[in-house]
């Protein structure tokens, strides 16, 4: 109890530093706005770029909320047990967003992942052609913004996938980790007229006579769950579909001891970009965004901003999306 207690606190104080962090900001803008400061390539480039702190709280936030749900999960080991009201019953918590299999524009053109893409699928089709009962399972690997949706995303729409596999499933987890949604969200998934099923039996029935006799590869993304055993009732429920030799899970999350819980195949840990990758992903919006080359201090700038992106592709598209395009 005590060490729980204490992790608890250290959660705490994350949380205050995080806050003090947003409260230095606002006074470092009202400073910035009020000495007027014009000089736009400079600010962006500074230290103190606003996107750039976004996306550093936005990290720092997510890290906190995954503490605590690590310390939810915990929780009963030491006989703390949650009280839940009447809306907690009715409503779900949602934390973090839903993602979807659908390329978004910007997604389609991915640096840096095209021999690992080809490596995933081929790992995937050669575990699934051993055809075993208990559906195999890959874990891709990596901190916020490194890419993990989106390689899942060009994995499901691989050409090779798609002949392989009878059905592709995608369900957004986050958190909770609740096996009856998961479930649900794979029956809305493969049969849309039967989203509004809410009993798990039914919802498991459905499921059994939909994919029944098919191979199919489910991609859950963005999973923080560290319970094995809520793990193991999810697939057990799997195993009760008759005649899915064969399947596939693949799983994105930012947890290496959630890999380590759920793996029965190796684990894919994502690198960083290099400058140069980043550099391609902003050089190639902004020249699909014009009719001619880049001049030379565009391309500078580029390169620079590039290196500020800390080898992390969604930092450059961000990047991309609110700045660099400006100067092009």
């Amino acid at each position: 109890m005590e060490m729980w207690v204490k992790k608890l606190e250290d959660i705490a104080h994350d949380a205050d530093d995080v806050l003090d962090d947003y409260e230095y900001e606002l006074l470092r803008r009202k400073v910035e706005i009020q000495n007027q400061m014009k000089k736009k390539v400079l600010n962006f480039l500074s230290l103190h770029n606003p996107v750039a702190f976004r996306l550093k709280i936005a990290h720092k936030i997510k890290n906190i909320n995954a503490s605590l749900e690590s310390l939810n999960n915990k929780a009963a080991s030491v006989g703390l047990v949650a009280r839940p009201d009447a809306t907690s019953r009715q409503v779900g918590v949602v934390l973090d967003r839903e993602t979807i299999s659908g390329f978004d524009q910007d997604e389609k053109y991915m640096v840096g992942r095209e021999e690992l893409v080809s490596d995933i699928v081929t790992d995937l089709i050669n575990s699934s052609n051993k055809r075993e009962t208990r559906p195999c399972v890959m874990a891709i690997v990596g901190m916020a913004g490194l890419g993990k949706t989106t390689l899942a995303k060009a994995i499901y729409h691989e050409n090779e996938i798609g002949s392989h596999f009878n059905t592709k499933i995608w369900v957004c987890v986050s958190t909770p980790f609740d096996v009856k949604t998961i479930l649900s969200g794979m029956l809305e998934y493969v049969e849309p007229t039967k989203a509004g099923i809410k009993g798990k039996a039914a919802i498991c029935e459905n499921l059994q006579e939909i994919l029944k006799g098919k191979r199919y590869l489910l991609i859950l993304d963005d999973v923080w769950n560290e319970d094995a055993q809520k793990w193991d009732e999810l697939i057990s429920c799997l195993l009760n579909i008759k005649d899915t030799q064969g399947s596939n899970i693949l799983v994105t999350t930012r947890s290496a001891h959630v890999a380590s819980i759920i793996q029965t195949l190796p684990v894919h840990d994502l690198r960083k970009l290099s400058d140069y990758e980043c550099w391609l992903i902003l050089k190639n919006k902004a020249v699909s965004d014009r009719s001619g080359p880049l001049s030379e201090d565009q391309e500078r700038i580029g390169r620079y901003i590039a290196k500020k992106c800390a080898g992390l592709p969604l930092m450059a598209k961000v990047y991309m999306l609110n700045k660099y395009e400006s100067y092009i």
